[in-house]
């Protein structure tokens, strides 16, 4: 009797392709070293314990390596400690301190400094895109954070290293499963996968201690093994891979819980896709069967692998996810609704591919990224509507081959592309329940749905890729480039020490000082840009410090412009910070260290009038507002180091010009530089009040006094008011020609029964006595160089 094969019948899955040839094994290996290299610059470039959430995961691990035990929330310990992140699944920080107790021995770890404090920055502007001081919200000891770093920050650089490992993890999972999802556009899975190995947020994330980096690590791998579902049927070791992996990611984040429905779903789909034909041969009851013995098995693997973290919450906290505790910690959102959740995307948008915690890049960072999500999404659409081509019958070696120049409908493989597309609706859905409680608008939070994003991103730009071959290349270049000077350009600069020197011979002062706050800390000078600005421009000024011994605490500098008229306390600029811009407050310095310390000051747009102003440093303490004594050259000067009079301009110099009634007909100079526009005089009780109006024609080179004198009618001296401009506020050495000065006095009237008649103006020098040349507009010179204005009681 003659046996009859019968072939399956064709299955619409993905087809089968060819595995990797040895210059795409080189080639992935390449990008998965170059992955590894870049997390590692973020990791050393991060600032410790800044990105976001850091010291909570990074305290979970040191409380596994001391204790040995699971904390428990709240905490029992002072800080640091792991705060919140305490009620977070294990896994990744049971394998984090393994990783480190591994490495402890060769690496000589050690956490004897654990319990250090951690000082918040109270000047912090954590976030601000425009930034340039007191970004770290945490002080920072720069000999610690040195390589080869010290105490704990050696192990979290360590911990830092096992989150970069689990990254190459990351990219390798999204390109196996983009390989799976499509294989008509062979493209598709080298973009896939170098657009995440090189989105700088990713990158940043796995150069850093968080939870994130696991679980987007096996659900990544969850979902390429349900792609093996799809294509290959159902398997007794794939599933039990895939038990293993739900109840792992599981115990990672709760989100990773989220692999176990996607799982549940999959396997009747593949059991079904898999069945003999015709249809008539299937036993329903088999088929029944097959499927419960597979979720049977899935869910067992995931209660016996994760079960018990659910129990020991209900036990403690009395919820099953301790999801609770969280919602108790942070602070909950008081409205929410859909628009404020549509107003959010945009800084959702840029937290997927980069904010990195405190130093948010600029607006403009991210016009490329925009681009490459329209690109691909645009490629997306044009390839779903692509009309699929038929598959060669008479060639059945070729008949799943790629083509770069006709490219397969990515409707070939409708059920894998159905796959990701619910994986990504799973997320979005966890990511909008969890930020509708707390507001959380972070990309990182949807990272596990890294391998269905960039998958559907890459397999948009293979489409491109298939009419310009060097578009692949060139993206992932271009992309590689951008990532690799993220730390440099953006990271690094905001949070970057100043620069520290050995000896205070090391540094040279244009202006140098014998100054002195407290016993501690010596200011042996500065450097300025300028005597003279403008409203609006900037002001660069560098202070040099010493450490004459360890300050006890993180003083606060304050720089400010302090109005030099005598009786005024305005403050043009009135800055404070910790020192070294908040990257290296006083209180971490070390007893000799000289700290050349940067500022660049922006003077506000809005300066009523031009005048001088005293640059002043003061220290002071932050907690009680105490400021250090000054001694300047062993003297003290009280509590402020008075470093120069600078000179600022009016933003509108012609609101301090002569209303028009009381201008003067005609003009008098004063030597060819100071022009006397107008004078208003005004009897007050016992007394004139005389308001002049100067104008700078020509710069001085020295501090001349106005002189005021009261005439009575035959001519006698009967009263004086002679002062500087502004009784001192505005020295003329200072004067810019079109500057304007209102000079407003009054002239006492000591002798009651004499009635004065005129009032004379003029200038002179307040050494020699010599009076400045007063020249009529016609060049006729006045008598006594001196303008006489008539005055009628």
């Amino acid at each position: 009797m003659k046996m009859i094969c019968r072939e399956p019948h064709p299955v619409p899955s993905v087809p089968r392709r060819r595995g990797l040839n040895c210059r795409e094994r080189y080639a992935l290996i390449v990008l998965l070293i170059l992955f590894l290299i870049l997390a590692t610059i973020y990791n050393a470039v991060s600032t410790p314990f800044e990105a976001p959430d850091e010291i909570g995961h990074f305290y979970y691990v040191v409380h596994l390596l001391q204790t040995g035990r699971l904390p428990v929330v709240p905490a029992d310990e002072s800080p640091p400690h792991y705060e919140h992140e305490g009620a977070q699944p294990p896994l990744y920080y049971v394998a984090s301190a393994l990783f480190v107790r591994t490495l402890s021995t060769p690496l000589r770890l050690d956490l004897e400094d654990a319990g250090a404090p951690l000082d918040s920055n109270p000047y912090s502007v954590c976030g601000r895109p425009d930034a340039r001081y007191n970004v770290a919200w945490l002080s920072h000891d720069l000999h610690q954070e040195r390589f080869p770093y010290g105490g704990r920050v050696r192990v979290l650089h360590v911990v830092r290293l096992w989150s970069s490992l689990l990254g190459v993890a990351t990219v390798a999972g999204v390109f196996a499963a983009a390989r799976l999802a499509f294989p008509d556009a062979p493209a598709a899975a080298w973009l896939a996968a170098g657009l995440t190995a090189f989105t700088p947020e990713f990158l940043f994330t796995a150069g850093a201690v968080n939870n994130d980096n696991l679980v987007t690590a096996l659900t990544t791998w969850g979902v390429y093994l349900a792609l093996r579902l799809l294509r290959d049927g159902l398997s007794w070791p794939r599933t039990l891979a895939l038990g293993l992996l739900a109840g792992l990611a599981a115990l990672s984040k709760f989100s990773g819980a989220l692999l176990l429905p996607l799982v549940l779903m999959v396997i009747p789909l593949a059991a079904t896709l898999r069945q003999p034909r015709p249809p008539r041969q299937r036993h329903p009851s088999l088929h029944r069967s097959l499927v419960i013995g597979h979720w049977s098995l899935v869910i067992f693997l995931f209660l016996a692998t994760a079960g018990w973290w659910f129990l020991r919450n209900w036990t403690l906290y009395g919820d099953l996810t301790g999801t609770c505790l969280i919602r108790e910690a942070v602070p909950l959102r008081q409205e929410m609704s859909v628009e404020v959740l549509i107003r959010e995307l945009p800084g959702l948008f840029r937290s997927w591919w980069g904010v990195f915690g405190c130093t948010a890049p600029p607006g403009g960072f991210y016009l490329f990224y925009l681009a490459l999500a329209l690109g691909g999404l645009t490629g997306l659409v044009a390839a779903t509507l692509q009309s699929p081509r038929p598959p060669h019958r008479k060639s059945p070696s070729r008949r799943f081959a790629d083509s770069p120049t006709r490219p397969f409908s990515i409707l070939h493989s409708p059920f894998s592309i159905l796959l990701l597309l619910v994986w990504l609706v799973l997320l979005l859905a966890a990511y909008v329940r969890w930020n509708w409680v707390i507001h959380a608008p972070k990309g990182r939070l949807l990272y596990p749905a890294m391998v269905s994003a960039m998958g559907f991103l890459g397999r948009g730009w293979a489409y491109w890729a298939t009419r310009q071959r060097w578009l692949t290349l060139a993206l992932l270049v271009l992309a590689a480039l951008g990532a690799g000077a993220v730390p440099f350009a953006v990271m690094a600069p905001p949070v970057s020490p100043p620069p520290v020197y050995s000896t205070a011979a090391d540094v040279h002062p244009e202006h140098p000082l014998e100054g002195r706050f407290g016993s501690d800390v010596a200011l042996l000078g500065y450097d300025l840009d300028g005597t003279s600005f403008e409203p609006g421009e900037w002001l660069e000024l560098t202070l040099y410090w010493q450490a004459l011994a360890q300050p006890p605490d993180h003083y606060t500098l304050a720089i400010q412009l302090v109005s030099a008229v005598p009786g005024e306390m305005d403050t043009l600029v009135n800055f404070n910070t910790w020192t070294g811009g908040g990257n290296y407050p006083t209180g971490v310095w070390h007893p000799g260290d000289v700290i050349a310390d940067r500022y660049r000051l922006r003077l506000s747009d809005d300066v009523p009038r031009a005048q001088g102003w005293y640059l002043q440093a003061i220290l002071f303490n932050s907690t009680d507002g105490a400021r250090l004594p000054f001694t300047l050259g062993g003297h003290p000067a009280g509590d402020a180091a008075t470093l120069i009079l600078l000179r600022v301009g009016a933003s509108n110099p012609e609101e301090q010009a002569a209303p028009e009634t009381e201008r003067l007909a005609s003009l008098t100079y004063f030597d060819g530089a100071v022009a006397l526009d107008g004078v208003r005089v005004a009897e007050e009780e016992e007394a004139l009040d005389v308001i002049l109006w100067w104008r700078s024609v020509a710069p001085l080179t020295e501090d001349y006094v106005v002189f005021v004198h009261l005439y009575d009618a035959g001519g006698r001296l009967i009263a004086t008011a002679d002062a500087p401009p502004l009784f001192g506020g505005f020295p003329t050495s200072l004067w810019q020609p079109d500057d304007r000065m209102r000079d407003e006095r009054i002239v006492s009237l000591l002798e009651e029964e004499v009635a004065p008649s005129r009032l004379g103006v003029g200038w002179y020098d307040p050494v020699t006595g010599i009076r400045l040349a007063a020249m009529t507009a016609g060049g006729v010179r006045l008598p006594d160089d001196e303008v006489l204005i008539p005055i009628y009681p």
